[in-house]
């Protein structure tokens, strides 16, 4: 399921995501997976260690941005709406089609697609307040599935202020209200969180708060282009680089 040979992996990944994470409001999901989906482990137990460990994640974002920026609610709410529906389903595709190939086609495209918009940074204008919906719908789904929520809700934020900074708790505080949901719906309808996940969990849970905190502060003082170009360059190549492994098993 989740054997703890493999630690020496993963800790490197939740480090980077959770520095990722704390840096630019999003990532720690997509980072970590993009490499756990070539270990042996059990994808859908994988995800649920990324769902308990973005708990502290998020608040120590939150916590962090709060102190400087208010959370815009009334986004919240839109969204909210979305992700009652969208992570349901996303969770319900996973538990199905997850050691499948057409899991590893979608989840590759979906880092693939997410990493070009970040590495191509088009200009966003700010979108109707309403799509706040279809946002939270498409990422509660992308992240029920592949607990990757940031992309459609993120771009769908930023757009809504000139500084994406001002709205990083925001986006936090979605974040955990998704991966609250998408626990309740492992433990009413998946297999619930066993010792191994939870083990797993406590392991990584330091390096989670030590490396997000390493990643807020030094968001506040030096720009994350050189450093998201990287990042997301990497997470694009694994993307593709699932697409291909789903056709060549």
């Amino acid at each position: 399921m989740l054997d703890v040979q493999y630690l020496w992996i993963v800790c490197p990944l939740v480090a980077l995501g959770a520095f990722t994470q704390g840096f630019t409001g999003l990532g720690f999901g997509i980072v970590v997976l993009a490499g756990i989906v070539f270990l042996p482990w059990n994808f859908e137990r994988s995800t649920v260690v990324v769902n308990l460990l973005v708990l502290p994640l998020n608040s120590i974002v939150i916590w962090e941005s709060i102190r400087k920026y208010p959370i815009q609610w009334r986004l919240v709410g839109l969204i909210f709406f979305g992700l009652i529906f969208g992570v349901p389903l996303g969770y319900l595709f996973v538990l199905f089609f997850g050691n499948k190939p057409i899991f590893q086609i979608v989840f590759g495209l979906s880092l693939a697609g997410f990493a070009a918009h970040e590495l191509i940074k088009p200009r966003i204008r700010a979108m109707p307040v309403l799509f706040g919906l279809p946002a939270g719908m498409v990422g509660g789904f992308l992240g029920g599935a592949f607990t990757a929520t940031g992309p459609p809700i993120a771009i769908f934020l930023y757009s809504q202020n000139k500084n994406p900074a001002l709205l990083k708790g925001t986006l936090a505080l979605v974040f955990m209200i998704a991966t609250l949901w998408r626990l309740l719906n492992i433990i009413l309808i998946g297999p619930g969180i066993d010792h191994s996940v939870m083990e797993i969990t406590s392991i990584c849970f330091v390096i989670v708060v030590v490396f997000a905190f390493i990643g807020h502060k030094i968001s506040l003082r030096v720009t994350s282009e050189t450093f998201l170009r990287t990042v997301y360059a990497l997470i694009a190549v694994a993307g593709l680089a699932n697409v291909v492994r789903a056709f060549v098993k």
